[in-house]
């Protein structure tokens, strides 16, 4: 049974690694993370209350088309592990208030985003808070040559794997750009370097805010036009989340990247003063935090393939910087590229 390293365990690694392993393969998947999903992700207040108390802060939902990719999503409504979700959403701007048309139904983890990335992660070997730090190759000839991983775990530990007959970096661009720059790898293996190197994401900074009373707002998310924020929503309307008024804004990607170097406090404070000027907020904030996301979402991916394979080098890639940068692309992308090379190896 051949071994594959799949470094990333957000959707599209997860998926990759699924699919993989389901056509025969012993797949690892590291992570450096403490959990599977990438920015599908939930930061937990409260993890022990019942529902847990926490705030979406990463990918706020997402939607469906292909068949695979909703079967998958129906088992995990099945297991209570994702429902659908149907909000009141609004466009904010220059002082009016209209209706956002939007199609097609919109899915969230329950009781969080992360039970998506668990649900996908079920079986596999994951190793959580690992993080692969260069690679290398063994044996000459391209039939025999497998890959070493130099690893790093979060108790500072190092140690090397061997033995992988091929390698998936489902990670963003900057980071594979990164790896690869840091491995001792073939010439041919280059042209994966090139193509990461083309592609660059955007920061974003996610302020989460809760309130000691609700807000008397008629809607449940907003798109917000002529702020620095971009995207606000009721976190606590979404199912199988537990009471209160928690709300998640999303600064738009100009703002993010000029505030990049701030401390988190300090972004805080900053989108809370323009969240409660936008909505005209009378409650009293009881909490306030944010998080910086580097690789948020990529500007220009390359859509003219699903995913990167290169049969010589034994390595592929996937991920939305490859085909587009919703949940849904990188899903698709890690399916595309496990049927690649389920058919080459």
């Amino acid at each position: 049974m051949k071994r594959i390293a799949v470094v990333g365990a957000g959707i599209a690694g997860l998926a990759c690694a699924k699919a993989l392993q389901q056509d025969g393969f012993d797949v690892t998947v590291f992570e450096k993370s403490r959990g599977p999903g990438g920015r599908m992700s939930t930061r937990w207040i409260d993890r022990e209350a019942n529902p847990p108390v926490g705030f979406d802060h990463g990918a706020q939902y997402f939607q469906a088309q292909d068949a695979g990719f909703v079967q998958e999503l129906r088992q995990a409504e099945a297991a209570g592990l994702v429902a659908e979700w149907s909000p009141k959403i609004v466009d904010l701007g220059y002082g009016m208030v209209t209706p956002h048309e939007a199609q097609g139904t919109r899915w969230v983890g329950t009781p969080g985003m992360t039970s998506i990335g668990r649900h996908m992660s079920h079986g596999l070997n994951l190793q959580l808070q690992t993080k692969v730090i260069s690679m290398a190759v063994l044996g000459e000839e391209s039939p025999s040559r497998t890959f070493k991983l130099a690893i790093e775990q979060a108790d500072g530990q190092s140690q090397v794997m061997t033995d992988f007959a091929a390698v998936v970096l489902a990670i963003p661009a900057e980071q594979t750009a990164a790896l690869l720059q840091n491995s001792a790898l073939p010439a041919h293996s280059d042209s994966l370097l090139q193509l990461a190197k083309q592609v660059e994401s955007n920061v974003n900074w996610t302020a989460m805010l809760a309130f000691d009373t609700p807000l008397k707002l008629d809607f449940d998310g907003a798109y917000v036009a002529d702020s620095p924020i971009g995207w606000i929503c009721r976190d606590s309307s979404k199912p199988g989340r537990a009471p209160g008024e928690r709300w998640v804004v999303q600064a738009t990607a100009g703002w993010s990247g000029s505030q990049s170097m701030q401390h988190a406090s300090e972004v805080a404070n900053m989108l809370s003063g323009v969240f409660e000027s936008v909505v005209g907020c009378t409650a009293k904030l009881v909490s306030a935090s944010a998080h910086r996301w580097l690789y948020a979402v990529p500007t220009n991916p390359l859509v003219t393939e699903r995913s990167y394979w290169q049969p010589d080098a034994k390595m592929g890639a996937c991920g939305d910087w490859l085909c587009g940068a919703r949940v849904e692309d990188a899903y698709l992308s890690g399916i595309h590229l496990a049927q690649r090379m389920a058919s080459a190896l």
